[in-house]
C-alpha cells in the first residue's frame, strides 16, 4: 500500500503560498534570484524568557512518571533532570533551538516553490546574549546558507525585540518577492521600467494542510509539503546546528549523503 507523508510546515499549503507561486511563474516578474533574506525577531515580557515553562516544574515530573530512557533516546547519558526535560528546547541533544523551531518554517515554504535541493554550504554564528536560564541553544543568531542554485539564504533570529518581525524578501534582477502578513511583488524599476507593484490576496482555510493531507490519502493527489521537501529543510538545518557547534562552515557531500 501507498504511504502518504506531509510535514507540518503548514505555510506551504497558505494562500501566501499561491500568491508567491503566482509571481514566480512569470520569468519576467522576478528574473534571475540572487540572494532570500529571511529574518525571525521575537521578544517576551519583562521578567520571563522565550521558552521558559516553570510552570511544568511540578512535583509530578519525576523519575517515577516520565520514562527518562526513552526520553534520552541515543543522547548523552544523564541523570534525571525535570529542567532538561521540560525546557528540551534549551539542550542540543534534544533540539536545534531556534534553527528548527522557526527557520525550517520559513525555509519549508520557499525550498518547496523553488524546488531547492540541500545546500552546498552552511555557516552559522550567534551566541546566548541574553537568556540567564542555562540554555545551549543562542537566543542571537545568524544562518547563511550557500545554494548550488546560486541563490545565497540569510537568515537573522532574535529574542531580544521584536521589530521588524518575521518576513522573508527573495530578490530576483527583475523585482522582489516579499512575505509578511501578505505577499508583495515590487519590481526592479531599472529593469522592469513598466512594472507594477502587486499585493497578495489569495485567502485560506485555518485546516488548508490537513485537508490537503486527507485528499491525499483519499485520491493520491500531492501533498503541500511531503517527505523530499521535509528531509531537505531538515538537513539544512542540521548543517546550521552543526556549524555552530563546530564553530566553521560546513558543507555537504550528496555522494555520502553526510556532512562535512
Amino acid at each position: 500500500a501507498a504511504h502518504v507523508v506531509e510535514v507540518g510546515h503548514q505555510a506551504c499549503a497558505s494562500g501566501q503560498a499561491v500568491d508567491a507561486a503566482r509571481y514566480l511563474s512569470a520569468a519576467d516578474d522576478i528574473g534571475q534570484l540572487s540572494v532570500l533574506n529571511m529574518q525571525h525577531h521575537r521578544n517576551v515580557p519583562a521578567g520571563k524568557l522565550l521558552w521558559a515553562r516553570p510552570a511544568l516544574l511540578t512535583p509530578e515530573v519525576n523519575n517515577r512518571n516520565v520514562n527518562w530512557r526513552s526520553f534520552l533516546g541515543s543522547t548523552t547519558e544523564q541523570d534525571f533532570n525535570p529542567h532538561r526535560f521540560i525546557h528540551w528546547r534549551y539542550f542540543f541533544d534534544y533540539s536545534g533551538g531556534a534553527v528548527t523551531e522557526y527557520m525550517s518554517q520559513q525555509l519549508a515554504f520557499w525550498y518547496r516553490l523553488l524546488d531547492f535541493k540541500i545546500p552546498y554550504s552552511a555557516t552559522m554564528t550567534g551566541a546566548v546574549l541574553h537568556s540567564t536560564d542555562g540554555r545551549e541553544t543562542p537566543d542571537t543568531m545568524n544562518v547563511a546558507l550557500v545554494q548550488n542554485e546560486r541563490v545565497l539564504i540569510n537568515w537573522a533570529c532574535g529574542f531580544a525585540n521584536n521589530h521588524p518581525g518575521i518576513s522573508e524578501e527573495l530578490m530576483g534582477s527583475m523585482g522582489t518577492i516579499s512575505r509578511g502578513a501578505q505577499v508583495r511583488y515590487t519590481p526592479q524599476k531599472i529593469r522592469r521600467p513598466g512594472g507594477v507593484e502587486q499585493l497578495g490576496r489569495t485567502s485560506q482555510m485555518p485546516h488548508a494542510h490537513v485537508e490537503q493531507f486527507l485528499n491525499a490519502v483519499r485520491s493520491g493527489r500531492q501533498v503541500s509539503c511531503g517527505f523530499e521537501t521535509g528531509y531537505r529543510v531538515a538537513v539544512a538545518c542540521a548543517m546550521a546546528v552543526e556549524s555552530y557547534l563546530q564553530q566553521r562552515t560546513v558543507y555537504w557531500n550528496p555522494d555520502a549523503e553526510e556532512i562535512g
